[in-house]
């Protein structure tokens, strides 16, 4: 397995289609994640994605190191502080509750002699990856957790940290559109909170088509009109990519907008 990049890179638009969207939370009553939560949702859905496996509920409770050690003592019978406890209700979905002390991230981080926020991404996907089945009781299994975690944390500073992020972050979001869905520019500009569905548009506009495994062709207005159908090196190029889709398209519209429309979430 080389990792996470090659692991999405292999994943085919049917499986996309199948798969459900996640849905993450993160809860404290006294910590704050100093990051965007919706760049943490948006990563963790990609990486989950990449892994080809199907998303159900994820809740992250961020607590001290006193309540997680009365959690490991009470449901694993392990008397010893710990960073990260998680529990995945269903094997088939990623889904779960995963229990974290920050106060225990911290204190690793400074004996780590690592920055606290690159700690806390280590940790944060670490979760996520035992719930996708990765393993790390043995040496073997524990070298290729450290690469994944790696791979994930390298992600995350490359596609949710840079100046014009929000680029990855359109890009992201139409990779998730499902084979025979189409959403707008408004509603992925909407879900981004980027204030304007030219924003949408200017990022799109820089791949000149449906280009690098983004289905770009599956973006169009409100009014489910192919606006962007200049872009696809001729008129017809955006509708016949639609059509062999299964999208019905008349007059350069969708046919049945509101039927085959994919809301982010």
């Amino acid at each position: 397995m080389g990792g996470i990049k090659i692991l999405i890179m292999r994943f085919t638009p049917t499986q996309k289609s199948l798969l459900k969207k996640a849905k993450i939370s993160f809860h404290s009553d006294d910590y704050k994640l100093p990051w965007d939560q919706k760049k943490l949702k948006l990563w963790m859905q990609t990486i989950i994605f990449g892994f080809g496996k199907a998303a159900g509920e994820i809740h992250y409770y961020l607590c001290n190191d006193e309540d997680l050690l009365e959690i490991n003592r009470q449901y694993l019978q392990h008397d010893y502080y710990t960073d990260i406890i998680s529990f995945q209700y269903n094997p088939d979905v990623v889904a779960g509750d995963i229990y974290i002390s920050y106060q225990r991230i911290s204190e690793n981080a400074a004996n780590l002699k690592v920055e606290e926020e690159e700690e806390w991404l280590r940790v944060l996907i670490h979760g996520i990856l035992h719930f996708c089945g990765v393993k790390d009781k043995s040496s073997k299994d524990e070298k290729q957790m450290r690469k994944l975690e790696e791979d994930a944390i390298h992600s995350f500073k490359h596609n949710y940290l840079q100046e014009q992020s929000y680029y990855d972050l359109v890009f992201a979001i139409v990779k998730m559109i499902p084979r025979g869905k189409v959403t707008s520019y408004s509603a992925i500009s909407k879900f981004l909170s980027l204030g304007s569905p030219r924003m949408v548009g200017y990022a799109l506009h820089s791949l000149r088509g449906s280009k690098m495994g983004i289905p770009a062709h599956r973006v169009v207005n409100a009014k489910g009109e192919l606006s962007g159908r200049h872009n696809f090196g001729g008129d017809k190029a955006m509708e016949n990519l639609l059509r062999s889709e299964g999208v019905v398209v008349e007059n350069d519209k969708v046919i049945n907008f509101p039927k085959v429309f994919w809301q982010p979430e």
